[in-house]
Parts: structure tokens; sequence; C-alpha cells
């Protein structure tokens, strides 16, 4: 009895490793991982259709669950002659931890341990998952929305690649080994802009919390004009609570410069705040109606700061500096960990490094300013959040120039620090190795004597006695 107390729900090690067949342990994981993610999107409208008095047919709930499903996987709907492709990316993380955990399930049912046991999880699961997004995708269509089976396919199969891919590679130990084959300097670069990206994703969630607080009273207001009971604000903040994500992001494009839209003809930047008519969601009472001045601006210290982090992270993923000259070519490697134990890259490819990690970071800003924004419909709503391309220009611009500054700064700071240390030990070895000779020829015998040798070596050399006198006849 106390065992049966004691032994946990789910244990690591059920079931066993490599205990089911690959494609069948893909399938079921991923079926599961589909019909959780369609479940959250079902409660909230058999919620309300049973708080209406169920009312209607149990159809129009599960249409409802369809299209939210496609929506957070950025798969358009056609809604009265417009679109709506604003994806809420707290679901879409949702959606994805599923997958991802599904993936770990999997791939330790299978055993999975190499690369083509790897595609022999992934493969299965993706066409499952692939199959699951057009019977959603079916199931959405209505008198008035209809969705695109075609995209519904397209980016189920890329969340899915993804979540899958490195799930079943975090749990065979794969991407460990896959990370260790990418060449060091790339390595240092991705590190680099992974710090980068980090910090700005920070900077964004701090000017939004700041915003959310400020304007907590028109949040409240626009909450309660909306008079939606106590079910329709549970799911009011639900739903803005999923929001958070992409505000995180437009917030981030805000302190980057370019800022983002709220709809056609807007523009919320730190040169200006122009709005107009904005959705009646409570969230977004947070976005500001004006600014103090040239004040704004110094939102941009923020992704200032994060490229010096990144330019600190590329230095010391580096190594050392190498004791070539400054203007050589160096052949030292990253070290093997990628901390700096090896003998260091040369000025030019470390600047090389610097600018790549500002434009892998560049090019993941983009990415999720594209993720964060879309469109709500038609006329003033068919513009929402940054536009991709400025958030990468002035990613790579207010990141790399920072980068490239502290690593040309520590390169520089450390040369002459390395030069000075070696001509130290160099006149303390002459020293110690004079030191040595002296003692040794004042040990040696008075007949001993010390020549110097062509290499400048003290050598003791011994007298030899004179030959005897010849014998007397």
């Amino acid at each position: 009895m106390a065992d049966l107390l004691t032994r946990p729900l789910l244990r690591r090690d059920e079931p066993a490793w490599g205990s089911r067949v690959p494609w069948l342990a893909a399938i079921v994981a991923t079926a599961w991982a589909l019909l959780a993610g369609f479940a959250l999107c079902v409660l909230p409208g058999v919620a309300v259709w049973i708080a209406e008095g169920a009312v209607g047919p149990l159809g129009d709930p599960l249409r409802f669950a369809s299209q939210a499903w496609l929506t957070a996987h950025h798969a358009g709907l056609d809604v009265g002659g417009g679109s709506f492709t604003l994806a809420p990316l707290g679901l879409t993380l949702l959606f994805v931890l599923l997958l991802h955990r599904s993936a770990r399930w999997a791939a330790h049912s299978a055993g999975v341990a190499t690369t083509r046991g790897a595609v022999a999880v992934v493969v299965p699961a993706v066409v499952t998952y692939i199959v699951g997004a057009g019977i959603v995708a079916a199931l959405s269509t209505s008198h008035d929305v209809a969705g695109d089976p075609f995209e519904a396919v397209l980016w189920a199969a890329l969340w899915s690649g993804a979540a899958v891919a490195t799930g079943v590679a975090h749990e065979s130990g794969l991407l460990a080994d896959w990370w260790w084959r990418v060449p060091p300097l790339m390595r240092a670069a991705l590190a680099g802009a992974g710090v980068a990206v980090a910090g700005l994703v920070g900077v964004g969630a701090a000017l939004m919390g700041v915003s959310l607080v400020a304007h907590t009273g028109r949040i409240g207001d626009l909450a309660t004009a909306l008079d939606a009971g106590p079910l329709g604000a549970t799911l009011l903040i639900v739903g803005c609570a999923l929001l958070v994500p992409n505000l995180v992001v437009w917030s981030a494009a805000f302190a980057l410069g370019p800022g983002f839209a709220v709809g056609t003809a807007t523009s919320v930047a730190p040169d200006g705040v122009t709005l107009g008519l904005v959705p009646a969601v409570p969230v977004f009472g947070a976005l500001p109606t004006d600014l103090p001045g040239s004040l704004t601006w110094l939102v941009v210290a923020g992704p200032v700061l994060a490229g010096l982090l990144a330019g600190l992270m590329v230095h010391r993923r580096l190594g050392r500096v190498p004791d070539l000259g400054l203007g050589s070519e160096a052949d030292g490697d990253v070290g093997e960990d990628g901390d700096g134990d090896g003998d260091g890259v040369a000025l030019g490819p470390a600047l090389g490094v610097a600018a790549g990690a500002g434009a892998i970071a560049a090019v993941a800003m983009a990415v999720l300013a594209l993720l964060s924004g879309g469109s709500a419909g038609a006329e003033r709503l068919t513009a929402l959040g940054p536009v991709p391309w400025e958030v990468a220009a002035a990613t790579f611009g207010l990141v790399t120039v920072p980068a490239l500054v502290v690593v040309l700064v520590l390169r520089f700071r450390r040369r002459p620090a390395d030069a000075a240390d070696e001509a130290d030990g160099n006149e303390a070895d002459d020293t110690e190795r004079t030191r040595d000779g002296a003692a040794h020829a004042a040990d040696a015998d008075p007949a001993d004597r010390a020549v110097d040798t062509a290499e400048g070596e003290p050598v003791s050399v011994r007298e030899e006695d004179p030959p005897p006198p010849p014998p007397e006849q």
C-alpha cells in the first residue's frame, strides 16, 4: 500500500525505451497533441453554448473551435469580404509546446538514437498533423466564414515540422550532436543573435508592462463598456492574455523605431502616435495616445544594450586574442566548448562574426514581426502589427553597430596586455637563465671555466693537465 501511495503518477521510465514501433508512436503522440489543442479551442465555444441554453446545433461551437484552431496556426479565414489572419501567439505557443512534448514521448517510446530513427518518427508525425489540419479546415466552413485548406495544411506542416523535429532531437540527444557539428564561428554568431533577440523581447515586455500599468483605468473602462457578463469577462481575460506575446513583439518594434500599426493610416512609433478607431478589445486600451516628445527616443537605449550584450557574447565565444599582428590572418579556432579555450580568432573574422550575429537577429525579429501581425477584417483592420522589413533593418543597425564596437574595443584592449605579458615573461626567463648560469659557475671547480656557445648557452669546460715530462735516458 505504501508503495502505491508513493509511486509517481507518470513514471519517467514508462513506457520503456524503444518499446513501441516508431511510426505508431509518432501517430499516437501527434493525434494526442492534435486532440488536446482542439479541445482548448472547443471549451470556450461549448461554455458559451451551454450558458445560452444550448440553443442551436452543437456544430456551432465545433465550427468556432475549428476557426480558432486555424487562426492560432496563422491560417487565414475569409470573413465577409475581408480576411482574418491575426494569430494569438499565446495559443500558438501552447500548440507548439503540446507538439514538442508529444514528440519527446514518441522519441522515448521508439528508442530514437540516430538521425534515421528521428526521421522515422518526424515524418509520420507531420503527416498525421497535416491530415488533422485538413479535417479542421473542412469543419471551419460556414455561410459567412471559410478557411483555406491549402493554407491550413502549409502552416500545419511548418509548425509541426519545427516542433516535432526539435522535440525528437532533444529527447534522443541528437540536438547537442547537431549543434557541435555547426562551425565554431557560426555557433558564436548564433549565440550572439540569441542574446540580442532575448534582449529585444525583454525590452518589449518591459515597455508593455509599463503601458499596461499606466493605462489600467482605460482598460477597465473598455471591459466595463462591453458588459459581457461573468462568462464573457472570463473569456475576454483569456483572449487578452493570449494576445500578450503579440503585444510584446509590437512593443519591441516600438523600441526599435519603426513602431506598429493598429489599422490603416495609423502608427504607434517614437516619432508620434496616429490613432483612429481601434478594435474594442480591452488590452488595446494600453495603446498610448500621446508621447513625451523627444524623450521617447530614449527607448532606443534598450536595443543598443541588446547589441552590446550580443557583442560581449560573441567576444566570449571567440576565445582569447591571438598573439599575431593586428592585420595578419589567424588560423586559430574557437575552443571545442565554445567558451574561449581555443587559440582565438583574429580581428577581421571576429568583426564578421559580430556582423553575422546582427544579421541573424534581424531575420529572427522580422519573423516574429510577421507572425505577430496580420489582418482582423476588412477596411481599417487590414493592417495590424509592425512591418517585418522595417523591423529587420532597425534590428540590424541597432544590434550590429554596438556589437562591432564591443568586439573591436575588447580585442584592442586585450592585445597590448597580451604583448606586455609576453615581453615580461621573456625578460624574466632571461634573468632566471643568467642567475642559474652564475650559480653554476660559482659552484664549479676553479679549474673549470664557462664558455659561451654560438647559441649563447654557458657550457662548463675543464682544462686538461699538462703532459708529464719525458723520462731521463
